[in-house]
């Protein structure tokens, strides 16, 4: 009796502790690659918490992390993704993709610069409607 109930507890720790797990990490599979652009189109979707601008990291089957990159394209059941180009290349189809917990400072470089000229934007900026660009 009690190798019976050890034998029945155990699945059930395993199911509740996947379906748990799946709650908390937002996990895609890739699905297509554009080597050379570096584009990478992974089967999630908006609801999954692939929005605009995300930052989304690629593992191998073994859990070790590939490169992360910016979603740039999102729609109802496929999000792209832009990685370096080079670093695409030893992606492939069915790799996980996760999205990225960093936290980043968002006081730093955000902030807005007003200007009249575009002498007040730096060496590289330029004033567009009274905002450094």
């Amino acid at each position: 009796m009690h190798k019976f109930k050890t034998f029945l507890l155990v699945p059930a720790i395993v199911v509740i502790t996947a379906i748990s797990f799946e709650s908390i990490v937002m996990a895609a599979e890739v699905t297509r690659i554009n080597k050379n652009r570096g584009l990478i189109v992974i089967n999630g979707n908006k609801d999954d918490g692939f929005v605009m601008g995300a930052t989304v990291c690629f593992y191998s089957s073994s859990g070790e992390e590939i490169t992360c990159g910016k979603v740039q394209q999102t729609s109802g059941s496929y999000v792209t993704v832009k990685v370096n180009n080079r670093k695409a290349k030893q992606i492939r189809n069915g790799m996980e993709a996760q999205l990225s917990v960093e936290i980043t400072d968002k006081g730093e470089g955000t902030d807005r610069q007003d200007c009249v000229d575009d002498s007040g934007c730096g060496d590289g900026g330029y004033c567009i409607n009274g905002e450094c660009q």
